[in-house]
């Protein structure tokens, strides 16, 4: 059982369309489930603003030039953040600890610049 939806909704998004994706309810406890269950939806709801968050925020790089681990840990953080049901410094925390484990540390510092502008416009 995986402990944490924010890894699953990372392992499923990076496996499948994002309109692809169903949480398997056996994977995870009732609370995460649901916790993956809105982050999923609320990222399908906002896509089209968090593509431009993206664009907007990451100066000098292009976004077809951005690293799949990075795009998906930004995309999920975004919408997590603009979800606002934990604070802003643990959901960039989680985000960039996901992209480090996945990628490398300067796609993991590349994450938390993006996330951590874009939570102080929020």
């Amino acid at each position: 059982m995986i402990k944490d939806f924010r890894h699953l909704c990372f392992q499923e998004f990076f496996n499948k369309d994002l309109n692809d994706i169903e949480i398997d309810k056996n994977l995870l406890n009732e609370n995460q489930t649901l916790r993956a269950d809105q982050l999923i939806l609320n990222t399908k709801e906002n896509i089209e603003r968090i593509d431009n968050s993206i664009e907007t925020y990451s100066e000098n790089w292009s976004y077809d030039r951005i690293g799949k681990v990075e795009l998906i840990s930004l995309k999920l953080g975004i919408s997590e953040l603009i979800m606002n049901l934990t604070p802003n410094k643990v959901i960039i925390s989680e985000w960039v600890k996901i992209t480090d484990t996945h990628s490398s540390s300067n796609g993991a510092k590349f994450v938390n610049g993006i996330l951590d502008k874009i939570s102080n416009e929020l």
